[in-house]
């Protein structure tokens, strides 16, 4: 009898270690598959994010090497007359004003259209860039300029009496109005760097038919200047920026 109690003893106590079963072991189980799942959505978005940064610098590298690209042949075509940088995304050629104008002039000398002429056939190639001229002097005033005189007209015999206008006379069509020949001076040099910055623009669009769409005239005037000496600050900048898309309305 004592063996026989035993037995039962030993019998119930191992039955008493089976795991437990029933509504808490699913709870468990379900609690178990969420977090998996969370675990796998987390591990997505991560390697989501990896991929999205890793796209992202390519793009800026592509970018960067583009921009490096075009410095480099914005370079060969200017040559000694001119220095190339990259900025904010933009890219900036700088033109001294002696090789393209006289001084307080704005018309182009020669060598000024030699430079432009290798410069416009390479922004010509360049379809994506908008480009904006821009125009810089120093900052000393403009004397205006007095028109020169006209040469005298020989002296021509007096007539005894004036004739006096016949008030029923007509107007002759075919004779052309007198005209002031004398150049306009550049009051400031506001007008100044505008009247550059547009014979820049001009000639882009004209000699080297660059689009005028993506051509712009900017005046800056004396108010921006980059050293303490007046021959750097006079100067043409043509700024390439991301060419925006204008559609009509």
């Amino acid at each position: 009898m004592r063996i026989g109690s035993a037995a039962i003893v030993i019998l119930v106590a191992c039955g008493s270690s089976k795991p437990p079963e029933g509504p808490k072991q699913d709870d468990r189980i379900k609690a178990l598959e969420a977090e998996l799942q969370t675990t796998k959505d987390e591990l997505v978005k991560a390697n989501a994010a990896t991929d999205d940064l890793r796209k992202g610098e390519a793009e800026l590298k592509a970018k960067a090497d583009e921009a490096s690209a075009l410095q480099a042949k914005l370079a060969e075509a200017v040559g000694q007359n001119g220095e190339v940088t990259t900025a904010d995304g933009a890219v900036k050629l700088e033109l001294v004003d002696q090789i393209l104008f006289p001084t307080g002039e704005a018309d182009l000398t020669q060598s000024g259209k030699d430079v432009l002429a290798k410069v416009g056939a390479t922004l010509k190639e360049i379809e994506d860039k908008q480009i904006w001229v821009q125009g810089h002097t120093d900052d000393q005033p403009i004397f205006a300029k007095k028109p020169k005189p006209a040469a005298p007209e020989p002296a021509k015999p007096k007539p005894a009496k004036p004739a006096k206008p016949d008030p029923k006379a007509k107007p002759d069509p075919k004779a052309k109005p007198e005209t002031n020949d004398a150049v306009l001076p550049f009051v400031t040099n506001w007008e100044l760097s505008a009247a550059r910055a547009l014979t820049v623009v001009h000639y882009l669009q004209d000699d080297a038919k660059i689009e005028p769409t993506r051509l712009a005239a900017v005046a800056f005037g004396q108010y921006r200047p980059v050293s303490k000496s007046k021959a750097k600050n006079r100067r043409i900048e043509i700024v390439l920026y991301p060419r925006a898309k204008i559609a009509p309305k």
